[in-house]
C-alpha cells in the first residue's frame, strides 16, 4: 500500500514517486532546489538563473533523464545556495530594523 501523504509531499517538491528510489542522491536534491525555488523565490532569481532552473527541469521530465550530469546538478545547487545567502541577508537585514 502506498503512503498517500509521502506521495503528496514528494509531488509537491516536484519529484516523481517512482522515480525516487531510482536516481542518484544528487539529482532527486537538484530536482527538488530547482522546483522549490521557482515556486516559492522566482522574484529573488537573476533571468539567466531561471532560464538555467528551467531548462533543467524540462530535462528531468524528458526521456533523457538519463543524460543529466552530476555537473548540471551541482550547477542548480550552486543556485540554491546563492538564493538562501540572499534570504539570509534580507531575513538579517529585517531583523536588525526591527531591533533599533
Amino acid at each position: 500500500m502506498k503512503d498517500s501523504h509521502t506521495d503528496y509531499w514528494l509531488k509537491t517538491n516536484g519529484l516523481k514517486p517512482e522515480n525516487f528510489s531510482v536516481e542518484p542522491k544528487w539529482l532527486v536534491q537538484a530536482e527538488m532546489i530547482a522546483t522549490n525555488l521557482l515556486k516559492h523565490h522566482g522574484k529573488l532569481l537573476e533571468q539567466n538563473q531561471a532560464h538555467t532552473l528551467n531548462n533543467f527541469l524540462r530535462q528531468t521530465k524528458s526521456a533523457k533523464r538519463r543524460d543529466i550530469t552530476e555537473r548540471t546538478c551541482y550547477t542548480v545547487m550552486n543556485i540554491g545556495t546563492k538564493i538562501n545567502r540572499k534570504i539570509f541577508k534580507a531575513h538579517r537585514q529585517l531583523k536588525k530594523a526591527q531591533s533599533v
